[in-house]
C-alpha cells in the first residue's frame, strides 16, 4: 500500500513556510535574516550550539539514548517533562523551555512527542525485518547518487507495521496530555494516526532535502526527525512576529503580521496581505498598525479541536546542514477556504481590541527574546483573545 492509494482526510504541509515560501507580497520577503546580530550575555548559550548539541549518528542511537534515560527506555511515546534535551528535537525544546520559564499566562498547544530515534527503533523490531532490508538497500542505491529511488523510499517506509504497544502509549499519552483523540471508529481512526506519523517519517526522503543534504560529507540515513503531536488550535487569528525589524533592520521594534483564520492563511499563496504592526519594545503597550489586511480567503478547520503531526529534530545537524522548512507536517483534517470580511472585524473595527491583541503578541514575542537572549521570529495564534506559542526560532 503506497501515500497514493490510501484514502484518508490527512493534510499535508510544508514544514516552515514562513521562511521565504510567501508569495512575494509580504513586506518580509524584501530583506534577508542573515545579519550579525549582537546577542545579550545573559542565556546567550539558549542560542549557541550548546542549546543545540549534535546527537550521536551511531546505528544505535535510540540505545545510547535509553541508557541516559533508563525510565524511559522502553517508551515511544512520551509528555515534553519526562524527555531530555537529548532525545528531542528543537520545537519541542523551546515548548519545554518556555513552558518552565515563561510567564503563567504564556499558552501551548497540548502536545506529547515521538522522540529522536523512535523511527529507526521501530523498523528494527522483527514485525519489520523486511521493510527495513528494503529501506537499506534503496538507500544505498540512492547514497551512490541514484535520486530516483527517493520517492521508493518514501512509500516503502509507509508500509511499516506499528508494534502493538505504541497505539496503546499513543493513545494514553494523548489523553493524559488532554490531546483530542480524531473522530472516527476505533480501529479506522489509529490507522490515520499511524499512517500521519509514517508521512512525517516518510518526508525524510524528499528530493528537496536531499538535494539540500548530498553536498555535506555526511551520509543522509543519519539525520534523525522525532514527531511531535500538538493540538491543532482553530484560531481565530495567525500570527508570525519578528523581534528584530527585518526590513528598517531597527533591533528596537517588534514587527508583527497577522491574519484571521490558520498560520496556512498567512504563508500561503493566496492573494492579498496580512495586517502588519510595529511595536516600540520600550512601549509594549502602543504597537502602530503600518497596514491593514486583505488576505481574500482563510483556512480553518471544521473541528474546534484536532491534532496536526510535526517534524521534531535538530536544525543543524551536521556540517551546518540545515533542515528547516523542507519536512512535513502532517494535519488530521482538511481545512476549508473561507471568503474573509475584515470590514466588520474586531481588528480592524475595534481599536481598542486591536492594540490588545498587537500588544499581547509584541510582550509575548520580547519575553521570548529576553529568556533566550536573542533576536527571535514567533508563529502562533489567537483564540478567544488568548495568544498561543507554536514554535520560535532563533535568527542568528
Amino acid at each position: 500500500m503506497n501515500g497514493a492509494s490510501f484514502h484518508i482526510n490527512l493534510h499535508k504541509e510544508i514544514e516552515g513556510k514562513n521562511d521565504g515560501a510567501r508569495n512575494g507580497k509580504c513586506l518580509l520577503n524584501e530583506t534577508s535574516h542573515n545579519e550579525n546580530i549582537e546577542k545579550p550575555l545573559r542565556h546567550r548559550s539558549l542560542c549557541s550550539a550548546t542549546f543545540f548539541p549534535k546527537l550521536s549518528t551511531s546505528s544505535s542511537t535510540w540505545q545510547g539514548l535509553s541508557q541516559k534515560n533508563n525510565a524511559f527506555s522502553n517508551m515511544y511515546v512520551m509528555s515534553l517533562e519526562e524527555t531530555s534535551s537529548e532525545m528531542v528535537g528543537e520545537k519541542s525544546r523551546s515548548i519545554r523551555f518556555l513552558n518552565n520559564e515563561g510567564p503563567k499566562w504564556m499558552k501551548f498547544p497540548a502536545s506529547i512527542v515521538l522522540p529522536l530515534g523512535v523511527f529507526e527503533k521501530i523498523l528494527s523490531e522483527d514485525i519489520n525485518k523486511e521493510v527495513a532490508k528494503k529501506i537499506a538497500s534503496l538507500g544505498e542505491r540512492i547514497d551512490r547518487g541514484d535520486i530516483s529511488k527517493l520517492k521508493t523510499v518514501q512509500e516503502t517506509v509507509l508500509q511499516i507495521k506499528a508494534p502493538r504497544r505504541l497505539s496503546i502509549e499513543v493513545r494514553k499519552k494523548m489523553k493524559s496530555s488532554r490531546l483530542p483523540w480524531p473522530r472516527g471508529r476505533g480501529d479506522d481512526t489509529w490507522t490515520r494516526v499511524w499512517q500521519a506519523m509514517k508521512m512525517v517519517w516518510a518526508s525524510k526522503w524528499n528530493e528537496g532535502a536531499y538535494v539540500s543534504y548530498r553536498n555535506t560529507n555526511t551520509t543522509y540515513d543519519k539525520l534523525r526527525i522525532g514527531i511531535l503531536i500538538q493540538e491543532y488550535i482553530r484560531a481565530d487569528y495567525a500570527f508570525v512576529t519578528y523581534t528584530h525589524h527585518p526590513v528598517s533592520q531597527d533591533s528596537s521594534e517588534i514587527y508583527t503580521e497577522i491574519v484571521k483564520g490558520s498560520v496556512e492563511t498567512l504563508v500561503g499563496a493566496s492573494l492579498g496581505r496580512p495586517m502588519c504592526s510595529v511595536t516600540k519594545k520600550s512601549d509594549l503597550k502602543s504597537p502602530t498598525v503600518t497596514c491593514y489586511p486583505s488576505k481574500s480567503t482563510g483556512l480553518y478547520t471544521k473541528s474546534t479541536r484536532s491534532i496536526i503531526f510535526r517534524p521534531d529534530f535538530i536544525p543543524e545537524n551536521t556540517n551546518g546542514y540545515t533542515c528547516s522548512g523542507i519536512y512535513d507536517s502532517i494535519s488530521m483534517e482538511n481545512k476549508e477556504e473561507v471568503v474573509l470580511d475584515y470590514s466588520r472585524d474586531r481588528l480592524v473595527t475595534d481599536l481598542r481590541f486591536q492594540g490588545l491583541i498587537h500588544s499581547k503578541i509584541a510582550e509575548t514575542a520580547k519575553i521570548i527574546e529576553d529568556l533566550y537572549g536573542c533576536v527571535q521570529s514567533v508563529e502562533g495564534v489567537v483564540q478567544d483573545e488568548q495568544v498561543y506559542v507554536l514554535q520560535c526560532k532563533p535568527i542568528l
